[in-house]
């Protein structure tokens, strides 16, 4: 008897486990991260005018190229993901998007902000299509958009938390 296993049967057919969790919170987590790096600039941006004494549009290309590294990096690394498989370029994404927003702290220059918000959001954009794949796969049929659409929200609560953590730290140092 040759019998096969359908996976997505079984997952589909299941209830939501321990395991699947896990996974569906590390994803959360990876959009609260997205989330925050998306709107960190923003935050930045009006001490950053203040201390490198520059105008206002002159950070115009480093939002611009924040938003085009994501566009580049969603189409892209969907892709390679298809054939690599989600969780490396999943790790990859997130661990790149960790060491590039700590370089970030470094620039010392608009166009090295630039060339480091491209190479972010390029990140960015790795992570929220994995993402939105691998909730898609873990969750049940019955949950699965209500726990696509929780585990997308981490997008915002980012956003909240970084605007939280601006309010707090920015004042204090800079």
């Amino acid at each position: 008897m040759n019998e096969r296993l359908d996976v997505n049967a079984v997952v589909e057919d299941s209830r939501l486990g321990a395991f699947q969790v896990l996974v569906l919170l590390q994803c959360f987590l990876c959009m609260v991260v997205d989330g925050f790096d998306v709107q960190a600039m923003a935050y930045a941006a009006p001490a950053l005018i203040q201390q490198w004494g520059i105008d206002k549009a002159s950070l115009g290309p480093v939002f611009s190229c924040s938003l085009l590294g994501m566009l580049i990096g969603s189409l892209t690394f969907g892709s390679i993901a298809d054939r690599l498989g989600r969780r490396p370029v999943l790790i990859g994404a997130a661990f790149s998007l960790s060491l590039l927003m700590y370089a970030t702290r470094y620039a010392t220059t608009v166009e090295q902000l630039v060339l480091l918000r491209l190479l972010t959001g390029l990140a960015m954009g790795a992570i929220v299509p994995n993402v939105a794949a691998l909730a898609t796969e873990y969750a049940p049929m019955r949950n699965r958009i209500m726990l696509l659409m929780l585990v997308s929200s981490g997008l915002v609560a980012g956003g909240i938390i970084g605007g939280a953590a601006a309010a707090a730290l920015i004042p204090a140092h800079g």
